[in-house]
């Protein structure tokens, strides 16, 4: 017997990792180790089992229909067994008076049994097939990430704390997904302004890139919060209704698993299988009292009771007829079923929402009767016909309250929706539109919230007079902004990216990127696609990779802020010379960056220094905060010198002032000599 880790069984996840590591060039380790680092991922498969809960429970729904089935193929078999040994051995005039036709009959029915069973059989198990590849593949992520980091943690002391970068491949060092979501400080804030309150209105606000959409997306796996989540994402077009139909249709669309539907839509259709059965049994009882008093009308006694083979024919044409009126009819009164039916759980309610939103649906049914050549017969049709919706904004909100309450009514589970990237869309006064178009949705029991603008998008609102930031601030209870990731946070985001990454290289990315989570990434990924292009006498030392790294990003802020000069005719000559004087300064490699910039006229710091695009202005401060990076990098270290008090709070500070820019220059300025002071201090 399988033993079952949280849906997902031991020996699949061994024999997945195990793939892995034998197949996939950057997780292959030494053979020897191999049990070890299988146990340490099974001892953290919970945190697998946390992101992929609806793959597992989509596969162990199958399971239960497969074992459901099975149960009622053997009560099925065992009364077609019973009837046939009845009929046959002990008293063959039950049922068609000889034993050769009961026989038949009873043969005849195992038979259908049998196809039936093995017909619904094949579509379960191709059903099966494909929620366990879903399953797989949704699992090979993750575990690359838990393999990663369990390599990490494998690590001695002097290889976490090299000097030399040893990651070679990398693939993971992309932009961001939910596989690699981690709790940061300003997500424990979220959950628990959610948690403490009974419903609530929350505004998102920070930089691009800065994770955002990572914390909604972690919403949905959170199992403390034991909520519905769903996350949306704002259209370009704006439209109130539509926009308030795809909220509509998310939500729906959350209570279902991936690959239920047609299991649901199966069960669903329970009552208008009882119906047909009810059905075919009276056409049954009715045809076989007919064929019994054509028959039998001179032979009353029972006992003399025989039908032959002309009664068996005739059975045999009845219930071939009523199969295929009933066939004819099953299409209809399943259609029928499901949409008139009241849903008992949480899933037939999201299906039934779901094709609420799609479709419109008129019942039709015509009696007539008709001239035939040999006399008058009797007809009948009924029709079943959808045609698509139109409904206006009000109507939209009131369904979807209404949906809401419904959901709490059968689940008593809280509603979280959360709309990502309003400054997507094309025009900023839509934003507003959108955010003033949800308020009518805000404050329902239990339903909570959760709207993201980056502060960039609204500082560019504002500067074309559309009041985003006021109407912000006005429609929510509360804005918590997205701050950058802490020191461990970065440690722990990168140890689950790439294997073997030095803990010092972890350092510098954190610095260099100020904790965005972004910019993490991409600094990261920088220091291995340049340790591709050293030439072979050189070593991936922290020195000179970090040296590499921040002269090419300097190199591109440089050059986009010659561009930008030089589309703006009002500014001073001077100006652009001094951009395009540091810009040749910067070709010489062995120039000191420090020294570089301490000689460098820059031009003057006016007005708000912002992070993206770098104009001439913020030129100076990331140019300086760069110089402040390389001078603490640049040095060869002992590791216990990495690993202090002070090396963590100058990289702290380093980060704070990188992450500042964007304000106003007296508090960036203040950053740069608390970074100056810190990084002092260690040397």
């Amino acid at each position: 017997m399988r033993s079952k880790v949280y849906g997902l069984t031991r020996e699949e996840l061994e024999r997945i990792t195990l793939e892995l590591l034998r197949n996939d060039p950057e997780l292959k380790y030494d053979p020897r180790l191999h049990p070890e680092i299988v146990k340490a991922v099974q001892q953290q498969s919970g945190e697998l089992c946390e992101l992929l809960q609806h793959e597992i429970a989509a596969v162990e729904e199958t399971w239960r229909v497969r074992r459901q089935l099975w149960s009622i193929a053997a009560l099925a078999l065992l009364a077609t067994s019973l009837l046939f040994l009845t009929s046959t051995f002990w008293n063959p005039q039950i049922l068609l008076g000889t034993r050769v036709a009961n026989t038949t009959l009873s043969l005849s029915l195992v038979a259908l049994t049998t196809l039936g069973v093995m017909m619904r059989w094949n579509a379960i198990r191709r059903q099966n097939q494909l929620v366990s590849l879903k399953l797989e593949a949704a699992l090979q992520a993750p575990l690359r990430a838990l393999i990663r980091s369990v390599f990490s943690q494998s690590q001695g002391e002097e290889a976490r704390w090299s000097g030399t970068l040893s990651t070679s491949e990398a693939p993971a060092l992309v932009e961001l997904n939910i596989q690699d979501t981690i709790s940061s400080r300003t997500y424990k804030r979220l959950r628990t302004f959610i948690r403490g309150h009974e419903s609530s209105a929350t505004g998102l606000a920070g930089a691009r890139g800065s994770g955002k959409t990572t914390l909604m997306r972690q919403l949905r796996l959170d199992e403390t919060l034991d909520c519905h989540v769903a996350l949306v994402s704002a259209p370009v077009q704006y439209s109130a209704e539509e926009f308030t139909r795809l909220i509509h249709g998310e939500l729906a669309q959350v209570g279902l698993q991936p690959g239920e539907a047609n299991l649901i839509r199966n069960r669903m259709t329970g009552p208008a299988l009882r119906v047909m059965l009810r059905i075919l049994l009276m056409a049954a009882v009715t045809l076989l009292l007919i064929i019994l008093w054509m028959f039998d009308k001179n032979r009353p006694s029972w006992n003399s009771l025989t039908v032959g083979w002309t009664g068996l024919a005739l059975v045999s044409l009845g219930a071939l007829i009523i199969g295929l009126l009933l066939n004819r009819e099953w299409p209809f009164l399943r259609g029928r079923t499901r949409l008139m039916v009241s849903p008992q759980t949480t899933r037939e309610l999201c299906l039934q929402q779901l094709e609420f939103l799609r479709w419109s649906t008129s019942f039709e049914r015509s009696v007539g009767t008709a001239a035939k050549v040999s006399g008058t017969g009797f007809e009948s049709a009924r029709k079943l016909s959808r045609t698509e919706r139109e409904v206006t904004h009000a109507e939209s909100v009131q369904a979807l309250r209404q949906f809401i309450d419904q959901l709490l009514a059968l689940g008593d589970k809280p509603v979280i929706i959360c709309v990502d990237e309003l400054d997507k869309l094309a025009n900023p006064a839509d934003a507003v539109n959108a955010i003033n178009g949800l308020k009518d949705l805000f404050h329902i029991a239990k339903a909570h919230f959760v709207l993201s603008v980056s502060t960039d998008a609204m500082h560019s609102f504002a500067a074309r007079g559309v009041p985003v930031r006021d109407v912000f601030d006005s429609a929510f209870d509360t804005i918590i902004p997205v701050g950058p990731l802490s020191l461990e946070e970065s440690q722990t985001l990168i140890s689950r990216r790439a294997r073997d990454f030095s803990q010092i290289f972890v350092l510098f990315c954190h610095a260099w990127s100020g904790g965005h989570a972004r910019d993490l990434i991409r600094t990261a990924r920088s220091c291995v696609d340049l340790k591709h292009e050293l030439k072979p006498e050189e070593k991936p030392t922290i020195a000179l990779l970090s040296q590499r790294v921040l002269r090419k990003d300097l190199r591109e802020v440089v050059d986009a802020t010659v561009e930008k000069l030089r589309g703006e005719s009002d500014n001073a000559p001077e100006t652009l010379d001094r951009v395009l004087a540091f810009q040749e300064t910067l070709e010489d490699e062995s120039a000191d960056l420090h020294e570089l910039v301490e000689r460098t006229a820059f031009p003057p710091i006016t007005g708000v220094v912002a992070a993206e695009p770098q104009p001439a202005a913020a030129l100076a401060c990331y140019a300086r905060i760069a110089a402040l990076c390389g001078r603490l990098f640049a040095a060869e270290r002992h590791p216990t010198v990495w690993q202090s008090a002070a090396m963590a709070e100058a990289v702290s500070a380093l980060g704070e002032a990188r992450s500042s820019l964007g304000r106003h220059p007296r508090e960036v300025e203040r950053k740069l000599r608390r970074a100056s002071d810190a990084c002092a201090a260690v040397a």
